[in-house]
């Protein structure tokens, strides 16, 4: 049956990475700086450090194409960069290799094909085809960002290699951008420039860059011109790009593409930040230009289920196809782990990470507390450790998402790379009614994603194999659908204090009967609120400000029954 909709991050089989320079481990998943390109009605989706791609129809379903260096050079490597023209998939890896490859036949790995040995672009490239004017433009750079300028290159259609003058487009401001800081929530003062796009829209030219890639506050902004190469204009609705809240933080570093039906995506790159400081993996965000030519990305709720589309729509209205019903929702397991990981999940070199400590904590709570960062793990390896949720309420469940982490890993052999569980409904905890069974399928989801049809009050998940030969451990067990429930309250008594630092502002409101959690609204017109954070208490200190812009805030409550617009309040200059 095709799927109706999707759940950050992305359901594919990311790959395994052994971060050798701190003496044989950690072991832990990566995928980054995420491209995906329209070819021949279908899609293709390349990230770093993935020894291969990946093909969907429908930006649900996902069949990976191996392929290693001997077939495409540097496929491994970070920061692909990639574009259609003349009826072929065009691959670059920048600053990694000068050359450049293109397939006609991108299901086929073999059929890739050197065009030139001498395209040199630097450091996280993208390249552009403008089919208007028929040139093929490139964009790059990455660096300290007040240092480190996003640069753009024109290439020869014929031979793309490049030609003419480099132009020195934008660079950090983080003095006068609080969003362009790096750390959790931009605590950090410095910042770095990277993961640049290059494109047309109408007749204006866009030029995203990235913030810092380490951290949930990965993030977009763009610049727009009359003319590829400049002058570029500071987009004053920025980060257009933002989500540092949530189970899965960042929307950094990726790319925009339309899809089958002429709809804008953002997909991105988000942080984990555990295993090791590049423990990265995908999402994807609806995205658009409004009618006065803004760039901007829905993350409103965005590791909530998305609907995909069967034609146009306006992805600024976009609302979650279900809600969450399992929020901090009592969890038990057959046992839990108390001693230090043997691979350890939690490294020992991320004494700085704002992660819970919890390096001996994996109580079956931290399977329902909604960051990715945290887990419930079981004490052994053998088989038929399990966690059962309960909902608190029947509730009509469309979906399940189950978020496997790599934990106390003993091979990365592919043989072994593959999870077995069964996940049981209950109306009582007593008798149990199978709603999936994957055993014997031999498939790696760590984010697996399914649509379902139950009715019930409890959810077990029961283990047969884990991947790697490692321990039982879940990170996120997402329950979505519908609860018998009213909606919130409205927020009441909102205040918005912007300042000393201008590049902040502190909201706090009443608390919402019935609440479950806030979306923190917040743009520069009343009609424009594209940015948003998600939080589940009173107050936030939103620190993503550019000085000298007005912004307008409002503060929606949601809760399993749905989500309740607060007012609008003017925060200042």
């Amino acid at each position: 049956m095709k799927k109706r909709t999707i759940s950050n991050p992305i359901d594919v089989n990311y790959e395994y990475r052994t971060y050798d320079e701190y003496g044989g481990g950690p072991i832990c998943l990566e995928a980054a700086d995420p491209v995906i390109v329209t070819f021949e009605g279908e899609y293709y989706l390349f990230s770093s450090v993935t020894n291969g791609y990946w093909v969907s129809p429908d930006l649900a379903s996902w069949e990976f194409i191996p392929c290693n260096n001997e077939k495409l050079p540097n496929i491994n490597n970070y920061a692909p960069a990639l574009m259609v023209m003349d009826g072929a998939i065009y691959f670059h890896q920048g600053v990694h290799d000068k050359r450049l490859f293109r397939n006609k036949t991108p299901k086929n790995p073999d059929t890739w094909e050197l065009v030139t040995d001498n395209c040199y672009i630097g450091h996280d490239p993208f390249l552009f085809y403008d089919a208007i004017d028929d040139r093929v433009w490139a964009s790059y750079g990455c660096g300290p960002g007040e240092t480190e300028y996003i640069k753009v290159v024109e290439l020869d259609r014929k031979t793309l290699e490049p030609i003419g003058e480099v132009h020195e487009c934008l660079h950090f401001d983080p003095k006068n951008r609080g969003w362009e800081r790096s750390w959790d929530n931009h605590m950090w003062e410095d910042g770095w420039t990277e993961g640049s796009q290059i494109l047309r829209h109408g007749d204006k030219w866009y030029l995203i860059y990235s913030g810092f890639s380490l951290h949930k506050s990965y993030a977009n902004g763009v610049y727009v011109s009359d003319n590829p190469t400049g002058p570029y204009e500071y987009a004053q609705n920025n980060p257009v790009s933002h989500k540092n809240t949530g189970f899965s933080g960042g929307a950094g570093h990726g790319c925009l593409f339309e899809d089958l039906h002429g709809n804008w995506w953002n997909v991105t790159c988000s942080s984990v930040h555990v295993t090791h400081h590049f423990e990265r993996r995908m999402n994807l965000f609806p995205a658009g230009f409004d009618e006065d030519g803004l760039l901007y990305v829905n993350t409103k709720l965005g590791d909530y289920p998305i609907p995909l589309p069967d034609g146009p729509r306006d992805h600024r209205t976009l609302e979650p196809a279900y809600m969450l019903l399992s929020k901090d929702c009592p969890v038990t397991a057959s046992s839990v782990e108390t001693a230090m990981p043997e691979n350890p999940y939690y490294g020992n070199h991320l004494g700085d990470t704002q992660v819970p400590f919890t390096r001996y904590d994996h109580n079956p709570r931290f399977a329902a507390d909604e960051d990715i960062r945290t887990l419930w793990a079981a004490d052994s390896r053998e088989p038929g450790q399990w966690v059962m949720m309960d909902l608190r309420r029947s509730c009509t469940i469309k979906s399940i998402q189950l978020n496997i982490p790599t934990y106390n890993l003993t091979t990365v052999d592919p043989a072994e790379k593959y999870h077995e569980y069964v996940i049981e409904t209950s109306p009582d905890g007593e008798t149990w009614s199978v709603l999936l069974d994957n055993r014997g399928k031999k498939a790696f989801a760590p984010h697996g994603y399914f649509e379902v049809e139950a009715c019930a009050r409890y959810v077990k998940v029961t283990f047969f194999h884990v991947a790697g030969n490692g321990f039982a451990a879940i990170s996120g067990l997402r329950v979505f659908g519908f609860a018998d429930e009213k909606a919130p309250e409205a927020v009441a008594n909102l205040t918005v204090v912007r300042g000393p630092d201008l590049r902040n502002a502190t909201l706090a409101w009443t608390r919402s009967d019935r609440a479950e959690g806030y979306i923190v609204r917040y743009g520069i017109s009343p009609d424009k609120l594209y940015n948003q954070y998600q939080v589940y208490g009173e107050s936030v200190e939103v620190r993503t400000l550019t000085i000298g812009i007005r912004y307008f805030f409002r503060v929606d409550s949601f809760n399993a029954g749905g989500i309740t617009e607060g007012e609008i309040v003017v925060g200042g200059v």
